[in-house]
């Protein structure tokens, strides 16, 4: 939807048009109509505006009033500092319905039917995003528009042939869709709500993390004896040897670094099972406050129905 304002001021910003990102606004972008050419606005000391509104038909603000919407507008631009109070004589709002080609699957083939068609008529032009059933920009849109022109007035343009330029910054390389098409949408399997579930909250499995902690604890216990003792002296492994008040019959021995081996492993593959269990209820904990808000907003549904 276009809120079209008359500005009593003859320049307001250089651009054609600016994408509007500002969150305190509903309009999401602003066309500048003298700027594409100044043959477009009947009085040079005057601005028109397209402020455009990205709306669905029937929601609260294509149900508004004309005269509400060119007063947020206004206001909106007010707001931005693009204009001051006072400065809009005069506004018009302009609805479209189905402005964005929707490409669904076998669209091209029912668009060379009609393609065929048309080009029957000698006198016909067909340009833009509804004219071409082509999700063109703004510029490549204004330029079918401006070829459609010359070509009433004796040119030959192929019209057709805008944006299908592969290196354009907004255009998909070129496939099988055919120059300057988007590719088109396909069939999404999504799978099961506990098979996603089960993917964004993984569980750790307990006898893998108890293996990798107690078989890292068994050889470093036993290599850091062993250091030791080979390195020997006369207070051999006095701080290791404190190890002997949690690890039974463990010293800083040969014997001991065998007896200390095993009871690293075994110890290791116990806190690392018990760690893991821990971990696991927690996530499963997440989960199930996740399940509970998506039944709570009924957004569960719609997975579980995509699923059949």
């Amino acid at each position: 939807m276009t809120v079209g304002l008359i500005v009593d001021r003859p320049n307001i910003f250089p651009d054609n048009w600016i994408y509007i990102h500002a969150p305190e606004v509903k309009m999401g972008r602003i066309q500048n109509f003298k700027n594409w050419s100044p043959d477009m606005v009947p009085d040079s000391e005057k601005t028109s505006l397209g402020l455009e509104y990205f709306v669905q038909q029937g929601d609260s603000l294509w149900e508004s009033e004309d005269s509400d919407l060119i007063e947020l507008g206004e206001r909106e631009c007010v707001k931005l500092g693009l204009l001051d109070s006072g400065e809009v004589l005069d506004g018009v709002v302009i609805r479209v319905p189905k402005a964005y080609p929707v490409y669904d699957e076998g669209y091209q083939e029912a668009l060379k039917t009609l393609r065929s068609f048309i080009e029957t008529f000698e006198n016909l032009q067909t340009v833009g995003r509804n004219g071409q059933h082509r999700y063109n920009n703004q510029d490549h849109s204004m330029l079918t528009g401006i070829l459609a022109a010359r070509n009433i007035a004796g040119a030959s343009h192929d019209v057709w042939a805008v944006n299908v330029d592969s290196d354009y910054h907004e255009e998909a390389s070129q496939s099988a869709t055919g120059a300057g098409d988007r590719a088109t949408p396909g069939t999404v399997n999504a799978a099961p709500v506990d098979e996603l579930m089960r993917s964004a909250f993984a569980r750790y499995d307990p006898v893998a993390l108890g293996g990798a902690i107690g078989a890292t604890g068994a050889p470093g216990l036993f290599l850091a004896t062993a250091l030791l003792l080979l390195k020997g002296g006369s207070r051999v492994g006095m701080n290791l040897s404190l190890l002997g008040n949690y690890l039974v019959g463990f010293n800083a021995s040969w014997q001991g670094a065998v007896i200390g081996a095993a009871e690293a492993g075994i110890g290791g593959f116990g806190l690392g099972w018990v760690l893991a269990k821990a971990i696991n209820v927690q996530v499963g904990w997440h989960e199930a406050s996740l399940r509970r808000g998506l039944e709570a907003t009924g957004a569960l549904e719609l997975f579980e129905s995509g699923d059949e």
